[in-house]
């Protein structure tokens, strides 16, 4: 399973920074997680094609999240049409405001044997023969969830944190990083690592990837902790890849 940031800027893109998007190939499958990049063109762009195209799973309803579902689910309905995939959207609202800019731009239906919104619930939510996918519930919005994602043939997992709650006042970090889990993915916008330490110090993930940093002295703090817990600590940039 190959882990590809497409974007790692907080809520606002820089210059050389996509918003949040991450996206998973495993064989001839590609999924995102997260889609607040250009994500259609980013498939394309590292040399999958669109046919690959399995699913995409949002964390939560902000843009900064989810606007690449637009554009990417309108091409699969209109012109790769030999394309289907599930859009995991958290509201039905969001869901309706989506399909309204599809239909506004000119397309008059969509086809939703192909294109497939769906409304992701806490537990699992996804599988097929190469990954199982559960929603578990964290407190950043009154609907918004962490990703854990596991490859069906080596066990292997890796934990996608979406936005968590302000300077963690809701706890929401899951559990799920005190197990062995071979990645987590974690924001570093609406925290300070004095917030962060006390989780992890129980973290028993193979390494950590810092994404989303806002304010950018946030790496400053990242780049401290470097060698001083167990986990590989990673801070990647637009199109960085690893294999899990």
């Amino acid at each position: 399973m190959k882990l590809t940031f497409i974007g790692t800027s907080h809520g606002v893109p820089a210059a050389d920074r996509h918003c949040s998007a991450m996206m998973l190939t495993i064989e001839d499958a590609t999924y995102f997680i997260d889609a607040g990049a250009p994500v259609a063109s980013a498939l394309l762009a590292h040399g999958r094609t669109m046919q690959s195209l399995r699913a995409v799973f949002t964390t939560h309803a902000h843009g900064d999240h989810t606007i690449g579902v637009v554009q990417l689910s309108d091409l699969v309905n209109w012109y790769y049409t030999d394309c289907a995939a599930d859009f995991f959207i958290t509201e039905q609202a969001h869901i309706d405001a989506i399909k309204a800019m599809i239909i506004t731009g000119g397309t008059p239906t969509i086809d939703e044997t192909r294109v497939r919104y769906r409304i992701p619930t806490e537990g699992q939510v996804y599988e097929d023969e190469y990954i199982r996918v559960e929603y578990i519930r964290t407190a950043h919005m009154p609907i918004s969830y962490a990703i854990l994602v596991t490859e069906v043939g080596t066990g292997k997992r890796i934990l996608f944190g979406g936005d968590f709650s302000g300077e963690l006042r809701g706890h929401d970090i899951p559990k799920v990083i005190e197990e062995p889990i071979d990645g987590f993915v974690c924001e570093m916008a609406h925290f300070r690592m004095e917030h962060l330490r006390p989780y992890l110090a129980t973290c028993r993930a193979a390494r950590v990837y810092f994404t989303h940093v806002f304010p950018l002295d946030n790496y400053k703090d990242i780049e401290g902790i470097v060698g001083r817990y167990s986990f590989e600590v990673i801070m990647p940039r637009d199109g960085d890849a690893y294999e899990l």
